[in-house]
């Protein structure tokens, strides 16, 4: 089985499904995979090709490496947020960057 950290694959994914509030069948639904499979990856009984990681990570809406532990941890606003801005278009994207960057500059 995949681990991050001694923490297993499934547990994150259930977290971060979780946190975006998303069920096994709708997370299914988004990925391509049926929501069998992925609660079996959930609890440690499948271990997934990286096509499949991928897949999940699209449907949870987060990188890859938040999945696989290149990612510190992320707060499900955090979650939230990059699943939007992933969502929107270039312009958006750069407007939401220049929103944040003035806001932090703000309150420094």
């Amino acid at each position: 089985m995949w681990q991050r950290g001694g923490v297993e694959l499934g547990q994150e994914i259930r977290k971060q499904r979780e946190a975006v509030g998303l069920s096994i069948e709708a997370l299914g639904e988004r990925s391509g995979l049926s929501a069998n499979y992925i609660g079996g990856i959930e609890a440690g009984k499948r271990d997934p090709s990286l096509s499949t990681v991928l897949a999940l990570a699209r449907g949870l809406g987060v990188p890859a490496g938040v999945l696989l532990g290149g990612v510190g941890e992320l707060s499900p606003i955090a979650i939230e947020v990059g699943r939007l801005i992933e969502m929107s278009g270039p312009e958006i994207q750069e407007s939401v960057v220049r929103l944040l960057r003035g806001a932090l500059r703000q309150t420094s």
